[in-house]
């Protein structure tokens, strides 16, 4: 991936809404262009081929919801709750979940990703 096609998002609340999107339509090749891959192993190839984002077989033990099949950043439903600095050009998107289980029961998830910060935008870490 050329640096002249790299996307930035301008808030990481905006982001996870994007994310989301493009999760569920399983536009790898659009995803892939929001990740910061340099110092990493992952190349951009197991992004644009959807392998890095998703699972093709379910754990031992995994939600009903599916959400096992989301492997990376999270699992489409999840919201932005808040963000935290985990140093000077790194975020930690924190993500929250509710389920209506019915007869007042409410299941609560939580999830988080990693983002990078620079003066062009945020970007999802692998």
């Amino acid at each position: 991936m050329k640096t002249d096609e790299a996307k930035y998002f301008q808030n990481p609340a905006e982001a996870v809404k994007v994310i989301s999107d493009l999760l569920l339509k399983k536009s790898w090749e659009e995803l892939a262009s929001y990740y910061d891959l340099s110092g990493s192993i992952i190349g951009p190839d197991e992004l644009i081929s959807g392998q890095f984002f998703i699972a093709n077989q379910p754990p031992e033990v995994s939600h009903p919801g599916g959400f096992w099949r989301y492997k990376h950043p999270f699992a489409p439903g999840f919201s932005y709750d808040n963000h935290q600095n985990e140093d000077k050009n790194t975020v930690i998107v924190n993500l929250s979940i509710e389920i209506d289980e019915g007869f007042g029961m409410v299941q609560r998830g939580f999830d988080s990703f990693k983002m990078t910060q620079s003066p062009k935008g945020f970007q999802i870490l692998p």
